[in-house]
């Protein structure tokens, strides 16, 4: 088994204070406000805690998809999903485990103001009733900003990863 590891995004190198890790005030801004309010799942370098949490997803009675209930028949787990990693998130649309939102932007707009409660919603994201995280405009346009810092085109564009 051979691991592959993104690891030369600009976020990257800004880390490790190479001359091409510049970050604009906009990507360090988001990079600020999304150690307030994304980083407690989208944790550790590969930005994630490779937990199954229930992010508020209304439930497509089409598909229900009842996540890690499936696996483990826990009712604690029913609509849990796992944190995915957020290297190559600007590439890697559509978004959520169904694919239902194809934009960041569509992204954040679930977490400010589309979260569904349930039995299950992880609790962060119901404080004393309040569903969500509180994002403005601008907060989520400095977030989507510092994201696109996490792409590493070289990873990408390595063709011993690709089929062609």
């Amino acid at each position: 088994m051979v691991m592959v590891t993104s690891s030369n995004s600009r976020f990257d190198q800004y880390r490790r204070n190479e001359v091409q890790g510049v970050l604009s005030e906009e990507e360090l801004d988001g990079y600020a406000i999304f150690n307030q309010k994304c980083a407690t799942c989208h944790a550790t370098d590969i930005f994630t805690d490779n937990s199954f949490r229930n992010n508020g997803l209304a439930v497509n009675p089409a598909v229900n998809d009842v996540g890690r209930y499936r696996v483990t028949e826990l009712e604690s787990d029913r609509y849990k999903f796992k944190v995915p990693s957020l290297r190559n998130i600007e590439k890697t649309a559509p978004y959520m485990h169904d694919g239902r939102f194809f934009t960041l932007e569509a992204v954040l707009d679930h977490y400010s103001k589309g979260v569904v409660n349930s039995a299950t919603l992880d609790p962060i994201l119901n404080t004393n009733g309040a569903l969500g995280i509180p994002l403005t405009s601008s907060e989520k346009t400095k977030i989507i900003a510092f994201l696109k810092t996490l792409t590493d085109n070289q990873y990408l564009n390595d063709k011993r990863f690709s089929e062609f």
